[in-house]
């Protein structure tokens, strides 16, 4: 009896000659032959990864990105946007649209001030091009001597776009109700103190100033006009506050790594607060990547940490507990490849590659799992450990080159998108075909390596030495699903019968899910159940003075305080408020430590906005991936000012009764229509336009 068992196990070992060994389980076998080569190289990988994860790898928010626009702009006090309009705005809008590179020219004349967009095309390099627009200018128009102008290339930071390199913004504000001012002037004494402490990390720190200066044509007298406004919001000692402020940007250091320079900036405006110089005054910082960065840091391991435990528990019952063990090791070094991989290609640890080795996790864990349980499916039927690597990888080695290449080609396309948005995206498909293209290589290379010592002994080779908990299910599935096939078999009839059954099984299939396609609502960027951030944007009336847009802001600040209670974390409106528009920036405590939902919170805030403030449209909105959301806008080109608002007018009223149906049939209401601000001139490409703005609800 035992001479047929031995028998009978031999006969099921798998025979093969030296051609049936390929170039891939020769790869494999080089490394499984040479335990101590493979070992070190190992340890190097793991080491590698971890010091590129804890030190080496900068941290960032966003990837740096070269925006190809200009922003000019500038003062003169002559109280007429016509002036303004005829004598600046529009010889330079001609100028600047007859220079090479430039796609569009949007421009905004008011009555002391102007502002002048340019967007340049794809690949322009914006910083050259500007300073060649700004030599035309200076050659070919003929400016009023008392009017002023600025060149600028907008940065993408802490704050969004702005004119100035902002990568902590730091709110500085008055306790005791100082003017704004008073507030500016210690602010700059604030600044010129921090940028003398000489922060390794930090390369210069300046106010954003809200006041310009410019000359009086009527008087030649040099006039201070202020143009915006700002407050900081906080929660101390449970009451939520609001101070008028002024916004100090403070610039790292090229390279520095984010979280240290936050920490940095933190820790020396700590210091300042105390200071008897600055009392009655304080100081915190309001924008920031950095806690961003943490949280996805810790996103990051905690996600790790679950499909490490959810693949040992799955793996441990389907196939093996040792082989599990061998399954999390490799996607460890998989993650730490990759990352050490990141750092050689000069990439940083930012918001996008964060997100990238997330969604990595789901993709490198099949190489390993297919590699493990094809090894440990070769160990019921070889002897010889080796023979079992081989067989292994010999059978299983072109379906995972197949398999990774379909995946890793699906992403390629993305590295070679162009533009802001090929810049901003480039890091997410070359992490994960990086991540996929590695994962290949540790499951040919380290876990045959990890198998000689972890699943392949001696004493657990051939079918006797194998007990799986879940073979005996596995065993039920497979014959239940190939009954019909084996019912079949050696019958046409009985074949096309099966086919047929199984194409009419997936037109079905197909057909539901087709079905079920037409009743999903189509949102490019769909809200999200819960968000930490939200936002309240003022319009305000046409003819409102700063003066008054600050006496709304504030009474709006008062009822987001009220309101929110204990969910407010800060807000600020990042120094940009004025008397046509203002944006709350508003940060909630986080959502793992409340109890109400962003969009519960934003209902509210709306319904009590809209019941109070007079002047104004207000809009609450949860801040979200993608753009904010922005109202349907017609726009009449005319140089006759007069009959184009004449029409605004007419087309507004028609908006106000208009009715609509959605395509799920769900009616939309027109919640409100805005005429262009008479007082404001806006021009595009040189022509120009009176808007007609309508916003709808939902």
């Amino acid at each position: 009896m035992a001479k047929q068992t031995k028998h009978a196990a031999k006969a099921k070992e798998t025979r093969f000659t030296k051609k049936d060994a390929k170039l891939l389980p020769k790869l494999s076998l080089f490394f499984f032959d040479r335990p101590r080569t493979t070992a070190v190289l190992c340890i190097l990988l793991f080491a590698f990864g971890l010091l590129s994860y804890t030190t080496l790898l900068k941290r960032e928010g966003f990837p740096t990105i070269d925006i190809p626009v200009a922003s000019i702009s500038g003062a003169y006090f002559v109280n007429d946007p016509q002036k303004v309009d005829q004598q600046i705005v529009k010889p330079i809008s001609d100028t600047v649209l007859k220079a090479d590179g430039v796609k569009s020219v949007q421009a905004q004349s008011f009555a002391n001030f102007y502002s002048i967009f340019v967007q340049f095309d794809e690949g322009v390099d914006a910083t050259s091009t500007t300073k060649l627009i700004q030599d035309n200018v200076s050659s070919q128009v003929t400016l009023p001597t008392q009017a002023t102008i600025t060149y600028s290339v907008p940065k993408f930071g802490a704050t969004g776009g702005s004119l100035i390199p902002i990568d902590v913004a730091v709110s500085f504000y008055g306790l005791n109700q100082q003017t704004t001012g008073e507030i500016t002037s210690k602010s700059e004494q604030f600044a010129a103190e921090l940028k003398a402490k000489n922060l390794s990390l930090v390369k210069n720190v300046q106010v954003v100033s809200p006041f310009e200066e410019a000359v009086n044509p009527l008087t030649g007298a040099t006039a201070e006009v202020q143009k915006t406004f700002d407050r900081f919001g906080i929660r101390a000692d449970n009451t939520n506050s609001f101070y008028n402020s002024v916004i100090i940007a403070v610039e790292k250091t090229n390279g520095a790594d984010l979280l240290k320079f936050d920490e940095q900036v933190r820790d020396a405006i700590a210091d300042m607060n105390k200071e008897q110089t600055f009392a009655g005054y304080s100081s915190d910082v309001s924008a920031s990547f950095a806690p961003n960065i943490e949280e996805n840091i810790s996103e990051l391991q905690r996600e790790l940490l679950i499909a490490l435990v959810a693949v040992l528990i799955i793996g441990s019952i389907v196939i093996a507990i040792r082989a599990s063990i061998i399954t999390v090791i490799s996607m460890v070094l998989v993650i730490l490849s990759v990352i050490g991989l990141l750092y050689l290609l000069g990439y940083t640890l930012n918001v996008i590659t964060l997100f990238a080795l997330i969604l990595s996790l789901a993709l490198i864990v099949d190489d390993t799992i297919i590699m493990v349980e094809a090894i440990d499916a070769q160990r019921k039927r070889q002897r010889e450990p080796r023979k079992a690597v081989e067989e292994a990888t010999r059978k299983i080695s072109r379906a995972m080159i197949s398999a990774t290449s379909t995946a890793a080609l699906s992403f390629l396309p993305l590295v070679f998108v162009t533009g802001i948005l090929g810049s901003f995206i480039r890091a997410l498909p070359v992490t994960i075909i990086s991540a996929l293209v590695v994962s290949l290589f540790v499951a040919l290379i380290f876990i045959p390596f990890f198998a000689r010592f972890l699943l392949l002994k001696k004493n657990t080779m051939g079918e006797e030495g194998v007990k799986e908990l879940a073979a005996g299910v596995e065993h039920r599935i497979a014959e239940f699903i190939a009954k019909p096939m084996l019912w079949a078999k050696g019958s046409t009839k009985r074949l096309f019968s099966v086919g047929s059954i199984a194409v009419l099984i997936s037109f079905a299939f197909i057909g539901l899910g087709g079905y079920f396609a037409t009743k999903v609502a189509f949102n490019i960027f769909p809200p999200s159940k819960d968000t930490n951030d939200i936002q309240v944007a003022l319009n305000y009336n046409p003819g409102t003075s700063l003066p008054q847009a600050e006496a709304i802001a504030d009474q709006s600040d008062k009822i987001v305080g009220d309101t929110l209670g204990k969910n407010f974390k800060q807000a600020s409106y990042y120094g940009t408020a004025n008397e046509r528009n203002a944006d709350l920036q508003i940060s909630l405590l986080s959502y793992n430590e409340r109890k109400e939902r962003a969009p519960e919170i934003v209902a509210q805030l709306q319904k009590n906005l809209d019941s109070t403030i007079n002047g104004a449209s207000v809009r609450v909105s949860q801040v979200d991936v993608g753009p904010p959301a922005t109202a349907f806008t017609v726009a009449i080109v005319s140089e006759d000012r007069d009959k184009a608002f004449v029409l605004a007018n007419d087309i507004a009223a028609y908006f106000k009764t208009l009715e609509l149906t959605r395509p799920s049939g769900e009616k939309a209401k027109v919640v409100n229509v805005k005429v262009a601000d008479p007082a404001q001139i806006a021009r595009v490409d040189g022509k120009q336009r009176v808007t007609v703005s309508v916003e709808f609800d939902g």
